[in-house]
């Protein structure tokens, strides 16, 4: 249900949002909510590894264990929020034309670190605390900007109507974890490593996709191809909404896998990797599908943006992003019970093939067409690493009955 409310997103928020700051400003609002994203790649591996190891030890009824996963992987979290926000305050302050978007970059960040906290509840098998949360906070929020509206030129309101909900759930939810669990406070800072390495490989995976997405959006503006930025901005937040029902039906049911997992027969375990990958796969294809059908329907209708993509952007884009729900549907399982080096490191290895063939095709084609290629690219080469991945582990797993 708290994924509901976030359908006013596409429908009322960013259309308010577009209204109130105007298509320059609309334009450098996407590009600074893109670039602080970029930056949250990090906690996704962080987040994955951590809900793994507070299961295991939630699982095992030690309460020591888990104060001390819970300790470590705050700091480290902690300590890449702060390493992110720094980078990007030092490395973009003069680069924004009003200093309000250097803030607006810093929300996707606090909102990162925020989350990371809902993934440790997670382990507990309680997720709804945070989505009741979230109802609330999305219901009060995206009313008041229905009813009231938003402000001319108001770029930290726009973005408190559009960020704002989540992290103040999360933090909500945060408190009654600690409230609860107040011996979670108690643990200490131990093996490190254990969170860092592993952490690694997922971001390398999983984070680096959503990455590219956004980073995409920013070097449109940063290549002096703003004219575009809104409408792939858009897109890409229209496509956030989309991912959303499968990613709130998945998310608890790995956690509660990942706590029978080592109980299950071979067997089991084989169907449910294959049943992750084919529901992903096909959810992507739908997505796909219907962002390119839907999705310029949708723009021209809210939106009246000067220049838009098109069929070729369409494909490209619809293409990319249905591959991230395959992916990110079917790692969601491989990281609550595995490591899934060869998916993580597989998909890094597709990003960046992506990545050079795209900075190759800089030297004939425009910045848009560069974006379609890395799309396009990478969105391919990482549906053959899943298939070839699905393949290892049902044949690794088939070798040990």
């Amino acid at each position: 249900m708290s994924k509901v409310p976030g359908l006013a997103v596409a429908f009322i928020i960013l259309p308010a949002i577009s209204q109130s700051l105007g298509p320059g400003d609309y334009s450098e609002f996407l590009s600074a909510l893109a670039l602080g994203s970029v930056f949250t790649l990090f906690f996704g591996g962080i987040n994955a590894v951590g809900r793994r190891l507070l299961a295991a030890a939630y699982g095992a009824h030690n309460k020591i264990r888990q104060a001390n996963i819970f300790i470590t992987a705050t700091s480290v979290a902690a300590a890449v929020a702060l390493t992110s926000a720094s980078i990007v305050v030092v490395s973009t302050a003069q680069s924004w034309s009003k200093s309000q978007f250097l803030l607006i970059c810093l929300f996707p960040i606090l909102s990162g670190f925020l989350n990371f906290f809902d993934n440790l509840r997670a382990s507990y098998n309680e997720h709804y605390v945070t989505s009741i949360f979230l109802l609330i906070f999305q219901v009060v929020i995206y009313a008041a900007v229905y009813a009231i509206g938003l402000p001319k030129g108001g770029i930290l309101t726009a973005g408190l109507a559009l960020q704002s909900a989540l992290p103040l759930a999360s933090a909500a939810s945060l408190a009654i974890l600690l409230i609860q669990r107040r011996f979670l406070l108690s643990g200490q800072i131990e093996k490190v490593r254990e969170v860092i390495y592993p952490a690694i490989g997922v971001t390398m995976a999983d984070g680096v996709l959503s990455a590219l997405l956004n980073l995409g959006v920013y070097w449109l503006a940063y290549m002096h191809a703003a004219d575009m930025t809104p409408w792939l901005g858009t897109f890409v937040r229209l496509f956030q909404t989309f991912i959303s029902p499968i990613l709130l039906i998945f998310f608890p049911l790995t956690s509660y896998i990942s706590m029978r997992w080592g109980n299950m027969s071979t067997k089991r375990q084989m169907q449910l990797l294959k049943f992750f990958l084919v529901t992903g796969s096909l959810y992507g294809v739908m997505v796909g599908c219907a962002m390119a059908y839907m999705g310029p329907i949708y723009m021209d209708r809210e939106f009246k943006f000067a220049i838009r993509g098109d069929r070729f952007d369409v494909l490209a884009l619809s293409l990319f992003m249905g591959a991230i729900i395959a992916q990110k549907t079917y790692t969601m399982l491989l990281y609550a019970v595995y490591d899934a080096r060869f998916v993580s490191f597989g998909s890094a290895v597709a990003s960046t093939f992506g990545i050079s063939v795209a900075a190759l095709s800089r030297l004939w084609l425009p910045a848009v067409r560069v974006i379609d290629v890395l799309f396009l690219t990478v969105g391919i080469g990482v549906l053959i690493v899943l298939i070839t991945g699905d393949h290892r582990y049902r044949s690794t797993l088939s070798r040990t009955q």
